[in-house]
């Protein structure tokens, strides 16, 4: 509890401090807007199953066809409504599947009030980027879960009360300083209504433009966990050539290990960082290459021993109760190499924009390859086609995948 109303103090401070404006400024008229967006998506997925993984059989244990496919709807409705010192901003998400299989989902839905044209405060449940990584971010300690294979795709947000304000310096070395202040209620476990309040999570970022530098230091102080710090970094080298990279660092965290074959929870410290860097040519083509190390992924010998007891666990019938938590992580190991290489219009093709990218795996030498190729020809419509391709030794990361390969084709209409 001690530590609770410590945070509160410094939230609170922090928020009462930086947001103190001395300038006057006569009130003007409110001007008032109400904005809605979105898009319908219909994708159809044709998949190439890789049927002798344990992890395929794990998941369809009928003898099924190598060859499934599968057709889904996806709305995304967005409203914003903005006032000059209020606003409210909503987004959500919506699958269908059949009559049977639906699902709606709230991304986001929180109001801010601005103090000044420096300061804010938002409450209720929102999206946050932290970290200068494209496809993974070690310091992303309130980000929602990122999928290395479409890095922008939406994601639902964290309910939380955040405040955020940023100042300008008169001086040739910090041109800029921000702080962002995050307070993280605690999940409802008892009776799926109530929390303990002492498990409020706190996480604090500070950022300053030193020397034409984005720096970031944020800390991230669990209720019933271990606490994070990290920074990161982004430079412009040139015009078309940027660098960036993010360094996290967990005390005391809770992870699971391999002993005799059997997994086990341990406590450890570790350290999880990235450098990446994004570049453009003449011609137009953006290159980003990045790479990604975490102490707390597993060794190739610890996968191989996870990829047993799976193997096991299907043919004896007996799956261990705690595989969800083993497998939260899409990269489950150490290092990873991530390139993606887009070049819009080729050839002078017009509203045609095709890519390729590729997740490498440093340690077993599997990959996932995809290549997504955009055409829009005319406005508010998209048709995007989607190879993906998931290569590897039979016990590697990648090459036990359930999937083998998938061609995606979807069809995007905006409003």
């Amino acid at each position: 509890m001690k530590r609770l109303l410590f945070m509160l103090v410094i939230f609170c401070a922090s928020a009462f401090v930086f947001a103190q404006d001395d300038s006057f400024q006569i009130p003007e008229k409110q001007k008032k807007s109400l904005e809605w967006s979105g898009n319908l998506d219909g994708k159809y997925s044709a998949m190439q199953m890789r049927t002798g993984s344990p992890f395929y059989q794990l998941q369809f244990p009928d003898d099924l066809s190598d060859y499934l496919s599968q057709y889904r709807m996806e709305l995304y409705l967005n409203a914003d409504y903005r006032s000059r010192d209020m606003g409210f901003h909503l987004k959500t998400h919506s699958s269908y599947l059949n009559d049977t299989n639906a699902q709606f989902d709230l991304f986001e839905a929180y109001g801010n009030y601005n103090f000044s044209l420096n300061s804010a405060l938002r409450f209720g449940k929102q999206v946050f980027n932290w970290g200068k990584g494209y496809a993974f971010n070690p310091v992303g300690f309130v980000n929602p879960f990122k999928d290395p294979e479409n890095p922008e795709l939406a994601q639902a947000g964290l309910l939380a009360v955040s405040f955020e304000t940023i100042k300008s310096l008169n001086s040739n070395w910090l041109q800029n300083v921000a702080l962002t202040a995050v307070a993280i209620p605690p999940l409802e476990n008892i009776n799926d209504r109530y929390a303990e309040i002492e498990n409020t999570d706190f996480a604090l970022k500070g950022y300053a433009l030193l020397w034409n530098t984005d720096v970031d230091v944020m800390g991230y102080f669990s209720g019933d966990g271990s606490a994070k710090y990290g920074a990161d970094f982004s430079l412009n080298l040139k015009e078309n050539i940027e660098i960036h990279g993010e360094y996290a660092y967990s005390p005391d965290d809770t992870v699971f290990r391999f002993a005799g074959g059997m997994p086990t929870q341990s406590v450890e410290d570790g350290n999880s960082w990235l450098l990446g860097v994004r570049y453009l040519n003449r011609w137009n083509t953006t290159i980003i290459a990045e790479y990604y190390h975490h102490d707390f992924g597993w060794t190739e010998n610890e996968y191989s021993d996870y990829f047993s007891l799976i193997e096991t666990a299907v043919q004896n019938g007996m799956l261990p109760h705690n595989l969800s938590d083993m497998t939260s992580d899409m990269t489950q190991m150490q290092d990873y190499l991530y390139l993606k290489i887009t070049q819009p219009e080729p050839f002078n093709w017009v509203y045609f924009s095709p890519s390729v990218y590729a997740i490498y795996n440093l340690k077993d030498k599997s990959a996932i390859i995809g290549a997504p190729l955009s055409y829009s020809p005319v406005s508010n419509f998209s048709v995007i086609f989607w190879p993906t391709l998931i290569v590897g030794e039979e016990k590697s990361e990648f090459g036990s995948k359930q999937l083998q390969s998938k061609f995606d084709l979807w069809m995007r209409f905006y409003f």
